[in-house]
């Protein structure tokens, strides 16, 4: 350790730090963390340290990794994991948690992400000791998050600290889209606050991080507002986009599937879904979309990690804790359901709701063009021989040809175009989105008005 310390810094370590501990406090399989105090200014650190030859230790781990992938996807079906692109995701989380100079830099941002909040700490990085194999770090008195019985003894409440560091973990998912992605409690320290219901929480370890991109954002909304709508194309499309459907797939039944998982899942409540076997959800999934090439794509093999783990030590600190409860502000704000993220949702909706108004609007004159094509007999439309129509003559005389007025089509097509126009607007006041909602609205008034002059 120190030689590593004297190698890295080309300085004796009794110039750097007045004392440090032989014994490392943690240690994991890329680095370990001794306590030290600064020469310097005699502050408390702790100076995390690179293992000896770790670079070849990684290398040789991810060769066998990748061989233990090819002997997989020979003799088992993978299909539901992309296994290269999780090999492809796990290598460069790798090589980046063993580049310190990364970590101080994501360290930094998490600093600046949460400076305005008083309920989590983000320790200090000291610059002039920034190096690829070793980093100094501010030291943090703390317990940690499953010591159980030291969080009793300090009287601090468990159950404010699971709430304090999921809602972090939704701040960071929803609202950055940037994350800690290894939230296991030995990262995870509590601090004495103002009073035990104001714990203060500490992360550390900022080799792992997973992010999500605004592009990603827009396809989960996407998720999210077809599930509610119980729309299975605009959800499939989004699966797309996201990499859970790959290539060769038949978007049509993977529709048709999806809309039959929404119809007999789409209105059970939590207390219901609690009482449902998972087994039993899972295989009725699996059977709708067998053979289809559904998959899990890397990055949130990595992010459902993070979920899984925060999950377990929420529910582990305080086993009342309301995850759906903490969630529901930020699901919201992601939706575009409040007030600071509704100009950027409005506008998505508006764009949207101007493309389909063009179609609508130039959708009565295609519609009378082709009425008045039939009626002046440039287009016949041939109905089958059944016997409800055999017969009967069209006003041409020939026996399959129908035509029908053109302004009453005409009319007919406004008529279709009001409805859909007034329930849209309908829907979208009930779901607090009143600017879409009028302009809805007032198409329909158009569309109204003008089947009046039409008469």
């Amino acid at each position: 350790m120190v030689r590593a310390i004297e190698a890295e810094y080309n300085k004796p370590v009794d110039e750097l730090f007045s004392k440090i501990e032989s014994t490392c406090t943690a240690a994991a399989s890329l680095g370990q963390v001794h306590k030290a105090v600064l020469a310097k200014t005699g502050e408390t650190v702790a100076v995390k340290v690179q293992r000896p030859n770790i670079d070849q230790l990684v290398a040789m781990d991810l060769n066998s990794l990748r061989i233990v992938i090819w002997i997989i996807k020979k003799f088992v079906d993978t299909n539901f994991i992309d296994l290269q692109g999780f090999y492809r995701e796990f290598r460069r989380t790798v090589y980046e948690e063993i580049d310190f100079v990364t970590e101080a830099a994501n360290a930094k941002r998490f600093k600046e992400m949460f400076k305005a909040n008083q309920t989590i700490y983000i320790p200090n990085i000291y610059e002039e000791y920034i190096t690829r194999r070793v980093l100094v770090i501010e030291w943090i008195d703390g317990i940690k998050l499953n010591d159980y019985a030291a969080l009793e003894a300090a009287k601090i409440n468990r159950l404010e600290v699971a709430t304090r560091t999921v809602q972090a973990y939704f701040y960071q998912f929803f609202e950055e889209g940037f994350f800690h992605a290894d939230p296991h409690p030995g990262n995870i320290f509590v601090k004495a606050g103002s009073s035990p219901d104001e714990p203060v929480v500490a992360f550390l370890d900022f080799g792992m991080v997973g992010s999500i991109t605004k592009s990603m954002k827009r396809s989960l909304r996407d998720i999210f507002l077809g599930f509610i709508t119980r729309d299975a194309h605009l959800m499939v499309a989004a699966l797309t986009r996201l990499g859970f459907i790959g290539e060769g797939a038949n978007p049509v039944a993977i529709e048709k599937a999806i809309a039959l998982i929404l119809e007999q899942y789409h209105g059970v409540t939590l207390g219901q879904m609690r009482e449902l076997e998972m087994n039993d959800i899972t295989q009725d999934i699996i059977n709708l979309l067998y053979g289809q090439p559904f998959q899990i794509p890397a990055q949130f093999a990595f992010t459902g990690r993070a979920v899984g783990t925060l999950v377990g030590v929420s529910t582990g600190l305080a086993p009342t804790f309301n995850f759906i409860e903490v969630a529901t502000p930020y699901a919201r704000a992601f939706m575009g359901l409040d007030a600071n993220s509704a100009r950027e949702t409005m506008q998505e909706v508006l764009t949207q709701l101007l493309e389909n108004g063009k179609v609508l609007l130039s959708l009565p004159r295609s519609v009378e063009n082709l009425i008045t094509r039939i009626d002046s007999g440039q287009m016949e439309v041939k109905l089958a021989n059944t016997s409800q129509t055999r017969g009967r003559r069209g006003r041409n005389g020939n026996g399959g040809g129908v035509a029908l007025p053109a302004a009453s089509g005409g009319r007919v097509s406004l008529f279709f175009m009001f409805l859909a126009s007034i329930g849209g607007g309908i829907y979208l006041t009930n779901v607090h989105l009143e600017g879409p909602g009028w302009f809805c609205l007032g198409l329909a008034g158009l569309t109204a008005l003008g089947t009046i002059l039409k008469r």
